[in-house]
C-alpha cells in the first residue's frame, strides 16, 4: 500500500501540468516582454538625449553667434536657454559657455567658474568631445569665428574659437521613473495571463479526459475476448487532430487483438483438457472409451457436438469413427459425412482416402438430438488432416464446437487437435501393440494356442474357482506319437503345418469352454472345467478316436496320420496341488507311450502315490545336496557378440552331479522353491562360480538368475556384495537376470530389490522379455541395462514375419532407451543370421555355444 501511494504521489495530473507549464510560458514571455520593453526604452531615451543634446548643441551654437551679432551679452545668451534648459523636467540639462581669450581682449575677462578642463582641452585643441556614461551625455562643442563675427571681432579670422560651449543632459531619473510604470502596468496586467493559461488547459485537458472517459468507459465493458467486437474508439471525435489518430490507432490495436487474442476461459480450458491427455494403462485400455471421455470434458467447458478421427486401417481402407454428444438425425448424420468427404477431396494431398468405413459412437442417447443444418456443421467444424497416415495410422480429426467461430476460439481449437491428434494416434499405436503383444505373450505363434505361460495361470485360476465353488476339474496332457520320425523325414516347415492341423482338429473335438493349450513341442495339455474322471475320459476318447481319422499328404504324395498318448488327472481325487495334479497327467501320458501309444490312462491309487513318492524322493534328493554341496557345479553358457563374432559374456546356471550325469536346474528348481531352499543352492553355485571367475582371471559380464524367493531375502544383496568383494570381482560384471513373468507377481519387492542392486553397482536383467501382459511397465519402471528376448518370438524369426516384427520392435525400443538386446533360443545359424539382420546386440543358444563347467578364453585376460 506504501508503495502504491508512492507512486501516486509520484504521478501528476494532466490538467495540473498543463497549467503549470502555460503558467511557467506566460511568467517566462512576461519577464522578457517586461526586459525588452525596458530595454527598448531605455535606448530610446538615450537615443532621444544624444538627438536633444546633439540639436540644442547645433541651435545653441547657431544661435550663440546670431545673438553675438546681435549685440546680446552673456546674461541675456544664458537667459535665452532657460526654455530650451527646461522643456523636458524629467531630463535635466545643463548648459556652460567659456569665452576664449581672443574674445576678453576686446570685451574684458568674464567669471567663468563653471568652465572645466575639458572645456579648457577643447578651447586649446578644438576638437569637440561627445562622450556617454550611463544615463548622461556630454557635448563640448567649439564655437568658431564666421565671416559676418569679423565686424565686431577685429582682431580675429574666420575659424578662431571664440570659445567653448558645454552641454550636459542626464535620463537617469526619467529612465527610472518610465521603468517603474512599466512594472506597475505589467504587474497590473499580469492577471491576464494566469486567467488565460487556466482556460486553455481547462479545455484541453477536458479534450484529453473526454477521450480518456471513451478509452475507460470501453474498457469497462470488456468482459471476454468476444467483447472487443463492440469496440469502436475512433467514433469519439475530439477537436484535436492528434487526440482523433491515437484513437484511431486504438482501434487497429483492438482489430489485431481480436485476431490473435484468446479468451482466458478458453485456455484455462485447453490447460486442463491438455492435463487429461496423459496416456496411462487404462486409456491405452480402450481408445474408444478415452476419445468419449474427451468430448464429455469439451461439454463441460464449451458446446462440442461431435468428434471425428480417421484411421488407415489395411492397404487402401480407412475407418472414419464419429463420436456424438448426443443422437443426431438422420440428416444431421448424412450433412455431417458429406461434408467429411467434400473436405476430404478439396485437400489435394489426401487422394488415398478412398474407401472409408464409416462408425458413429452416441455418448448419451437420453439427451436431446442434435439437429444442424449443413451450413452450420461446415462453419462449426474444425478439422485437421494429415498428407500421410502417422503414428497409429491416424490421419485426419475434426470436432464441431460452438466456439469455432469465436475469436480465438479457432486457435483453441487448432491448438487442441494438433495435440489431440497425436495423443489419440499414440494410444491407438499403442492399443494395437500391445494387443500383439499381448497377443504373442500368451499365445503359441505357430498354432495359435495358448501357450505354456497361460496355461498355468489359468489352471491356477480354474483350481482356485473349484475349491470355491466345491467343484472338479480335470487336465488332460496329450503327446502326438512318432511326430520326430515325422519332422526328421519330411522338414520343419512340413511338420509345423502337420502340427498346425492336428491342433485344429484336437479343439474342434473339445467342448465349448475346454481350454486347449500348447505345453511345449508336440506336447498339448487340456484344462476341463467343472469335469469329474468320468466325464474327462469321455472327452479323452473323443479326441482319440477322432484323430484315427485324420490324414495329410506329404510332400512326397504320401497320406500322414498320427496318434496321440493322452493322460489324465482330476481334482480333487488325483491330488489338490495344481504342480502335483499336471505332474500326474504328464506320467499317466508317458506310462500311456510305454503301452504303446494311442492310449489314454487313467492313474490309479498306485500310480497317484507313486508320483508322490517321486516327488518325495526328489525332496530328500535336494536334502542331501545341501549337505554335501560338492555335487552342486556351476555350468556357464556362453552368450555371443553378434557384431565381433566371439563370446563376451556368460549366464551361469546350476547342475547337479547325479550318478554320472548332470541333472539341469529345470528337473528340480520347483521342488527348491516349493522346499525353500533355493537360495541357499543360489549361493552356493555364486560362490563356486566366483571362485571360478578369479581363478581364470575372467573380465567379462555373469549372469545370475534369480529365483523369485530371492526378493524376500534381506540378506541377498549383502551376501553377493561380500562375495564379490572376497573374490574382487567388479560389481558391474555381475548381471542379475530375473523372467518377467516373475515380475509380474512380485513387482514391488522387484523394484525395491533392483534399486539395491543398482545402488551397489551391480547390473539388471529381464529374461523372457515380451512373454508377460507388462512388458512395457518394467522398462519404465526399472533402470534396466540388458533384455533377453523371449526365445519363443526368436526361434520362429526365419518363418513368421509376426515374429521378426515382434523382435524387431523389441530391438528398436531396447536402442531407444540405450538398452542392449540378446537374443534366446538361437538354435541354428539361420536363426543367427535372422537376429543379426534386425539388429539384436547378443545371442544366447545352442548354437552359439552349450552350458559347460568351463569359462572359455575369449573373455579371460591377456
Amino acid at each position: 500500500m506504501l508503495s502504491k501511494m508512492n507512486v501516486l504521489h509520484r504521478q501528476k495530473s494532466l490538467k495540473f501540468f498543463i497549467a503549470a507549464s502555460l503558467l511557467a510560458v506566460s511568467f517566462v514571455t512576461f519577464i522578457l516582454v517586461y526586459l525588452c520593453t525596458s530595454a527598448i526604452f531605455q535606448k530610446s531615451h538615450i537615443r532621444q538625449a544624444k538627438n536633444t543634446a546633439q540639436g540644442v548643441s547645433t541651435q545653441a551654437v547657431n544661435s550663440l553667434l546670431q545673438l553675438m551679432d546681435n549685440g546680446w551679452s552673456r546674461e541675456k545668451l544664458l537667459l535665452f536657454f532657460d526654455p530650451i534648459l527646461n522643456a523636458n523636467p524629467g531630463i535635466p540639462m545643463h548648459i556652460a559657455l567659456l569665452r576664449a581669450p581672443l574674445v576678453d581682449k576686446i570685451f574684458g575677462p568674464v567669471d567663468e567658474s563653471d568652465s572645466d578642463p575639458e572645456m579648457q582641452q577643447v578651447l586649446e585643441s578644438g576638437r569637440m568631445i561627445l562622450e556617454e556614461n550611463g544615463y548622461s551625455v556630454k557635448r563640448i562643442i567649439p564655437v568658431r569665428a564666421k565671416e559676418e563675427c569679423l565686424r565686431c571681432h577685429n582682431n580675429a579670422k574666420v575659424g578662431d574659437i571664440f570659445g567653448v560651449l558645454k552641454i550636459e543632459q542626464n535620463l537617469g531619473p526619467a529612465i527610472h521613473t518610465h521603468a517603474r510604470n512599466l512594472l506597475l502596468l505589467f504587474l497590473a496586467l499580469s492577471p491576464f495571463p494566469i486567467l488565460l493559461a487556466v482556460l486553455i488547459s481547462s479545455y484541453t485537458t477536458g479534450k484529453i479526459a473526454k477521450s480518456v472517459a471513451v478509452l475507460r468507459d470501453n474498457i469497462k465493458k470488456i468482459n471476454s475476448v468476444s467483447d472487443l467486437t463492440n469496440l469502436v474508439f475512433s467514433s469519439a471525435e475530439t477537436d484535436f487532430i492528434e487526440l482523433n489518430q491515437i484513437l484511431g490507432e486504438v482501434d487497429i490495436l483492438v482489430s489485431k487483438i481480436q485476431d490473435t487474442a484468446v479468451d482466458r476461459r478458453l485456455l484455462e480450458f485447453e490447460v486442463k483438457l491438455l492435463e487429461s491427455f496423459l496416456i496411462t494403462s487404462d486409456v491405452v485400455r480402450n481408445w474408444k472409451d478415452h476419445v468419449t471421455s474427451l468430448l464429455i470434458q469439451f461439454n463441460e467447458r464449451m458446446e462440442a457436438y461431435s468428434l471425428f478421427s480417421i484411421f488407415k486401417s489395411g492397404e487402401d481402407n480407412y475407418h472414419l469413427e464419429i463420436f456424438w454428444i448426443n443422437t443426431p438425425s438422420e440428416e444431421t448424420r448424412e450433412h455431417f459425412e458429406r461434408i467429411i468427404h467434400q473436405r476430404i477431396r478439396d485437400n489435394e494431398h489426401l487422394p488415398f482416402l478412398a474407401n472409408i468405413e464409416i462408425h458413429h459412437t452416441i455418448i448419451d442417447k437420453t439427451g436431446p438430438e442434435i439437429i444442424f443444418n449443413e451450413e452450420h456443421i461446415d462453419a462449426q467444424l474444425k478439422t485437421i488432416f494429415l498428407n500421410q497416415p502417422k503414428i497409429g495410422g491416424i490421419v485426419g480429426i475434426g470436432l464441431q464446437s460452438k466456439i469455432s467461430g469465436e475469436i480465438g476460439g479457432s486457435l483453441v481449437i487448432e491448438s487442441v487437435l494438433t495435440t489431440l491428434m497425436n495423443v489419440i494416434g499414440s494410444v491407438r499405436a499403442i492399443y494395437n501393440h500391445n494387443k500383439e503383444m499381448e497377443y504373442h505373450a500368451t499365445r503359441d505363434p505357430l498354432t495359435g494356442l495358448f501357450n505354456q505361460r497361460v496355461f498355468w495361470d489359468l489352471a491356477a485360476n480354474e483350481m482356485h474357482r473349484a475349491r470355491r465353488h466345491n467343484h472338479p476339474f480335470s487336465l488332460l496332457v496329450l503327446d502326438l506319437d512318432n511326430f520326430k520320425m515325422v519332422n526328421d523325414r519330411y522338414g520343419h516347415i512340413f511338420g509345423d503345418t502337420f502340427l498346425q492341423m492336428l491342433a485344429g482338429k484336437i479343439e474342434l473335438f473339445l467342448r465349448e469352454g475346454d481350454i486347449l493349450t500348447r505345453y511345449g513341442g508336440d506336447e498339448f495339455a487340456v484344462i476341463l472345467p467343472e469335469t469329474n474322471q468320468e466325464e474327462a475320459c469321455t472327452a479323452a476318447v473323443r479326441v482319440l478316436e477322432s484323430l484315427k481319422a485324420i490324414t495329410l499328404e506329404a510332400p512326397d504324395g504320401s497320406r500322414i496320420k498320427s496318434t496321440v498318448s493322452i493322460g489324465l488327472a482330476v481334482y480333487p481325487d488325483h491330488a489338490e496341488e495344481l504342480n502335483a495334479l499336471f505332474m500326474i497327467a504328464d506320467n499317466m501320458m508317458y506310462k500311456a507311450k510305454k503301452e504303446g501309444k494311442n492310449k489314454i490312462r487313467i492313474p490309479t491309487g498306485k500310480d497317484t502315490l507313486k508320483a508322490f513318492r517321486a516327488k518325495d524322493d526328489q525332496a530328500l534328493f535336494l536334502l542331501n545336496v545341501l549337505e554335501n554341496p560338492d555335487q552342486i557345479i556351476p555350468m556357464f553358457q556362453p552368450i555371443m557378440d553378434i557384431r565381433t563374432n566371439s563370446v563376451s559374456m556368460y549366464e551361469l546356471l546350476m547342475g547337479i552331479r547325479q550318478e554320472g550325469h548332470i541333472l539341469r536346474a529345470n528337473s528340480f528348481i520347483d521342488v527348491a522353491e516349493k522346499m525353500g531352499i533355493i537360495s541357499q543352492l543360489d549361493f552356493i553355485v555364486i560362490e563356486k562360480a566366483f571362485k571360478e571367475v578369479r581363478k581364470k582371471q575372467y573380465q567379462g559380464k555373469l549372469f545370475i538368475n534369480l529365483s523369485p524367493n530371492s526378493l524376500i531375502l534381506k540378506r541377498y544383496v549383502t551376501s553377493v556384495r561380500n562375495m564379490a568383494a572376497e573374490y574382487q570381482i567388479n560389481p558391474a560384471n555381475i548381471v542379475f537376470e530375473i523372467t518377467e513373468r516373475d515380475t509380474v507377481r512380485n513387482r514391488t519387492l522387484l523394484e525395491k530389490f533392483a534399486r539395491e542392486l543398482k545402488s551397489e553397482g551391480f547390473k539388471f536383467a529381464i529374461d523372457d522379455f515380451g512373454s508377460g501382459f507388462s512388458t512395457f511397465h518394467y522398462l519404465k519402471l526399472f533402470s534396466i541395462d540388458y533384455i533377453k528376448i523371449e526365445g519363443d518370438f526368436v526361434k520362429n524369426i526365419p518363418r513368421n514375419p509376426k515374429d521378426r516384427a515382434m523382435v524387431k520392435s523389441i530391438i528398436s525400443l531396447a536402442n531407444d532407451l540405450a538398452i542392449h538386446t540378446i537374443a534366446e533360443y538361437v538354435e541354428t545359424a539361420e536363426i543367427l543370421q535372422a537376429v543379426e539382420e534386425i539388429g539384436a546386440d547378443y545371442a544366447q543358444g545352442y548354437f552359439t555355444g552349450r552350458p559347460g563347467p568351463e569359462l572359455r578364453d575369449s573373455c579371460l585376460r591377456p
